[in-house]
């Protein structure tokens, strides 16, 4: 929404004029408290395209409410809290804003100039140290799964190549994979146990359980599809976690204990050459 269309809404004849002009002018600021005005230019850049003109009376409206409670309790405070009170709260903010600050420069030091590569190495022998810390609190599994109509044409090459599923199988497969319902192939990959099985009609829990135990091929059929499951491998909660399975987590903590040496040897690093250049001393204390 442009500037004069805003105040077209407020019933304001004005033109567009300079930030300096407006400040000088009372008579076209929206809102005041004591000495203080509160003009369109403060919320301009925030303003919000495309509003209707009533959200956008809203819109205002709402911002000089905010503006006013903010400026009368900060009015407030400055009146009724004490001095010590008042000192306090000032040393907290100043520290707060040295914290800010100093968390930012570090940060950007930390992505500028630290390796955050992670080999695989790192991350298996990390693993090999701390596998004892990392149980499973799922059970997963590796298998594949297909679904497809009762009564496509190609159902028993399809169920033949499913279960054997070589090279030249998977690719025969992904030629014809429009013809499926829904299918999963990554069977290489852990996955939860019941995001793969809730993909199918439900299955009777001792089946389930006989299917993944003895990593078996399982064929199911109700009148409109046919279920095509195999199962590969299988590990349950409280086994120890695969390192594949887990290695995104076990990437990020090799990164965070990384990052925090970083930290250490930067911030010695800038207190010793502060040091050197006779910016920072101590004095011996009796």
């Amino acid at each position: 929404m442009k500037i004069k269309n805003f105040f077209f809404l407020f019933s304001f004849s004005i033109i567009i004029v300079s930030c300096q002009y407006f400040k000088s002018n009372p008579q076209l600021a929206l809102a005041r408290i004591q000495d203080d005005y509160f003009y369109f230019e403060d919320i301009k850049d925030i303003f919000p395209k495309n509003l209707s003109k009533e959200d956008s009376i809203i819109y205002v409206k709402n911002q000089i409410l905010k503006w006013a409670k903010n400026y009368i309790i900060y009015d407030k405070a400055l009146i009724n809290l004490d001095k010590d009170e008042q000192f306090e709260l000032l040393e907290l903010v100043e520290s707060y804003k040295n914290d800010l600050l100093s968390h930012y420069y570090q940060e950007k030091m930390v992505k500028a100039l630290m390796d955050t590569l992670i080999s695989k190495n790192e991350i298996k022998k990390y693993h090999d140290l701390n596998k004892l810390n990392f149980k499973l609190n799922q059970d997963l599994l590796k298998g594949r799964y297909l679904k497809i109509k009762s009564d496509n044409y190609n159902i028993k090459d399809v169920v033949k190549r499913f279960r054997r599923f070589n090279k030249n199988d998977v690719a025969f497969l992904d030629s014809i994979s429009l013809q499926f319902t829904s299918f999963y192939f990554n069977d290489s990959v852990w996955i939860n146990k019941e995001m793969f099985f809730n993909k199918f009609p439900e299955i009777n829990k001792n089946i389930k359980n006989r299917i993944i135990k003895k990593s078996l091929f399982y064929q199911l059929e109700d009148s409109l599809e046919l279920y095509l499951i195999k199962i590969n491998e299988s590990i349950f909660r409280n086994d120890l976690a695969p390192i594949e399975f887990i290695q995104p987590t076990l990437k990020q903590i090799l990164l965070n204990k990384k990052k925090l040496e970083f930290i250490s040897k930067f911030e010695k690093d800038l207190i010793d050459d502060a040091i050197q250049k006779k910016e920072f001393e101590f004095y011996e204390t009796n």
